[in-house]
């Protein structure tokens, strides 16, 4: 794969408006705030992995069972269920209802849920296997806050306040406390749209292609919805070379079209077998069983047109900030307000001509990847499938910039817009997390403990340290107001 000569890699004239922004150092306090964040975040997911019992989470047993069963050289089978021990009694509905997933994830928990449930007993597999999706879950709400550095640059109140964002979304916490593979999947989501809004703003090099190629190949092997992530990515960064690539190398606007060809073919060979194996196995590539749900928990097939238009899909999909779906109501108002927000502030810099062309299709590729995954999760739903709010994870960085712009549009008043909204979260978490830890003395039919003593002082923790990171933001806004910086 061919880069462009060293003197295109990067502008040579940081203000050069064919790349958008001016580059800007890192502020201190932009990294003092995203490691508070961080910090909140880590002791937060730490405390929901102590709050819940183990396999206390819907299908939380399937993807220990599948990380289990490759450790002992096997693959999962549906029908089968699982056979990891602690999965409690077999009964017709024990299917191993993720077999169809992708192996990366199961392959990085293998050594922990394998060789540990041997070794220690499946309690201490399941807590590090916990512990190990905790770091994975904050270095994706590290990823997302990179991403959003990276695309919008000129905004220095952007990533931090993205950050805190990505790690208060409840779906978010709940899968980095317990074993699901959504946290590598959002990770891999923001690390593939990072590197597009560096192709978009900065060009292209051979690092940058090659790890186009690993990203386009870890996401593939991860989840089936990434590949909309992908796909995405994929045009941008063609189109992209087909606009500016002339006089960069030999090929000119042909370098781009021939690397991309040459991302998709490795993306299809490392990922395609698998695909191919759910196709042979279960006649499709997603590998689901409808039929089987539709006979076990009389789901039924619906327009994608009726779906969307009930208004409790949206309260069940959007509750992303909220811990149960009854609170769907309140998470669409912690979502809509800050994010009608964000859209009228892109839509004065759009009129004030403050956007540059490259702001406009970071813009525009965010936009779609979050549009395409709606979509998406909407015709998956329509066949049969559950409305789960986790599902839009890979979307979350989209809804984060988005919801952060909102808060941030006045710098002056960013400190306080944002401690506003953390305050209306915590009303809702809070009391939630309170409740879930009266009741962790009782242990469920698995008979996995749980320990709401330690969970609650962690969420308190949590709380302090996100605390400190909205009060950076504020520092932060007001020195940026002062200065005039944009």
């Amino acid at each position: 794969m061919r880069s462009a000569p060293s003197q295109d890699r990067t502008p040579a004239d940081p203000n050069d408006h064919r790349y958008g922004a001016r580059r800007r150092p890192r502020s201190r306090a932009i990294s003092g705030a995203g490691r508070a964040v961080l910090v909140g975040f880590v002791l937060c997911a730490a405390g929901r992995a102590l709050l819940i019992p183990l396999f206390g989470s819907a299908d939380e047993v399937n993807h220990l069972d599948y990380a289990f069963q490759l450790w002992h050289g096997q693959w999962p089978d549906f029908f089968t269920g699982p056979v990891i021990p602690g999965s409690g009694p077999r009964t017709p509905l024990s299917v191993q209802s993720v077999s169809q997933h992708p192996p990366l994830f199961y392959l990085i928990m293998a050594p922990l849920a394998g060789g540990l449930t041997d070794w220690a007993g499946v309690l201490a597999a399941g807590l590090a296997a916990r512990a190990l999706n905790v770091l994975l879950g904050a270095a994706a709400v590290a990823v997302i806050g990179y991403a959003a550095q990276v695309a919008f640059p000129r905004n220095r109140l952007l990533a931090p306040t993205t950050m805190l964002i990505a790690a208060l979304c409840c779906s978010m916490l709940g899968v980095s406390g317990a074993v699901y593979n959504d946290t590598l999947a959002t990770l891999l989501m923001a690390a593939c749209l990072a590197l597009t809004c560096q192709f978009i703003r900065q060009g292209p090099t051979r690092r940058r292609w090659l790890l186009l190629a690993v990203l386009g190949c870890a996401a593939l092997l991860t989840r089936l919805s990434l590949m909309v992530v992908v796909a995405v990515c994929m045009l941008a960064i063609v189109l992209e070379g087909m606009v500016r690539g002339a006089g960069r190398d030999r090929w000119g606007r042909w370098t781009a079209l021939l690397n991309g060809a040459g991302v998709g073919v490795l993306v299809a060979l490392s990922a395609g077998w698998f695909y191919l194996r759910n196709l042979r196995l279960t006649g499709t590539i997603t590998g689901g069983h409808p039929e089987w749900a539709a006979e076990h928990f009389n789901t039924h097939q619906v327009p994608v047109s009726e779906l969307a238009a009930r208004p409790e899909t949206w309260q069940r999909l959007l509750s992303l900030f909220v811990p149960v779906p009854a609170l769907g109501g309140v998470g669409l108002v912690l979502i809509a307000a800050p994010a009608a927000c964000g859209l009228a502030a892109g839509v004065v810099a759009l009129v004030r001509r403050r956007a540059t062309g490259a702001d406009l299709a970071v813009a525009g590729v965010l936009g779609l990847e979050a549009v395409l995954i709606v979509a998406m999760q909407l015709k998956y739903s329509a066949g049969g499938g559950g409305l789960h709010p986790r599902y839009l994870l890979p979307a979350l960085l989209t809804l984060a910039v988005l919801m952060a712009g909102g808060l941030t549009c006045s710098r002056w008043l960013a400190g306080i817009a944002t401690g506003a909204w953390f305050a209306l979260w915590a009303v809702f978490f809070v009391p939630w997390w309170w409740q879930q830890a009266q009741q962790g003395a009782a242990a469920p039919a698995g008979g996995f403990p749980a320990w709401p003593g330690p969970a609650i002082v962690l969420l308190g923790a949590a709380l302090v340290a996100w605390t400190i990171a909205v009060v950076r933001i504020g520092r932060l806004g007001g020195a940026a107001a002062l200065s005039g910086a944009e």
